[in-house]
């Protein structure tokens, strides 16, 4: 399994995965200053925390900031054309939602950095293995989850061998915008092609094996979710809960 060098802030999947999207959504209806206060601290720890991650994270925000000017451009004529606030209040409030979007990107992004995406499909395997339901629709989409999350990979390194090929011969510097996307659409049909060819050789191999005769399937795995998880999601429900409670200006 790969490791990653990070720190988690709860081990189980599930438990981080509360606390990182309940921190998403508290941030996004927050609308007082002591709530702002709050979640500023608490992402400043979380940050911190996860400081080694920091350097991949920043780069990625790049397209969120490069385009605010945009949408605020978008946002500022709608709103004049659909409402009756002045204009001051439109800017401060696009700018507040601005912030709020880039803060939940990045908090959300620190999440899929520290916690491999294959935890979460066998967490949730683990669980629907433990309800025991015979649907196959539900197995075939954990099947889905886990040849994306195996293909996807490959077909990433294949793109970058793409790019970092043109790079080497010396081509990509004078190439244009325009033209690095007609070389996307070239190139990108061959990629997938070869996706869904082995693909198609994974799942003839898991049908030849028995795929589908024993539902649900069995976890090689497993990961438990008792009642102390139970207890941290509750604990994390309430810490949330108080911060909107009690902020209140």
């Amino acid at each position: 399994m790969h490791l990653r060098s990070n720190f988690n802030m709860f081990k189980h999947p599930l438990v981080n995965l509360w606390f990182f999207l309940g921190f998403s959504i508290s941030l996004l209806i927050t609308v007082t200053y002591i709530g702002w206060s709050a979640h500023g601290v608490l992402l400043l720890l979380i940050s911190g925390l996860n400081r080694k991650l920091i350097p991949k994270i920043l780069p990625r925000l790049k397209p969120f900031i490069f385009y605010f000017p945009v949408m605020l451009i978008f946002y500022t004529g709608f709103s004049m054309m659909l409402t009756d606030n002045p204009i001051q209040i439109i800017i401060s409030e696009g700018i507040f939602g601005f912030l709020k979007l880039t803060l939940m990107v990045f908090t959300m992004m620190i999440f899929i950095e520290s916690t491999p995406s294959q935890d979460i499909v066998n967490l949730a395997r683990s669980i629907w293995v433990k309800i025991n339901r015979p649907w196959l629709l539900i197995e075939n989409l954990f099947l889905f989850l886990s040849m994306t999350l195996r293909f996807y990979p490959t077909f990433q390194a294949n793109w970058n061998a793409i790019r970092n090929s043109y790079r080497m011969l010396g081509l990509e510097s004078d190439l244009s915008n325009v033209r690095l996307l007609k070389i996307a659409v070239e190139e990108m049909p061959g990629l997938l092609i070869y996706q869904l060819r082995r693909s198609d050789d994974v799942a003839n191999a898991m049908k030849l094996r028995g795929y589908g005769k024993q539902i649900p399937r069995g976890v090689t795995y497993p990961i438990p979710f008792n009642g102390n998880h139970l207890i941290q999601i509750i604990i994390i429900s309430s810490i949330y809960f108080t911060v909107h409670y009690y902020a209140t200006f």
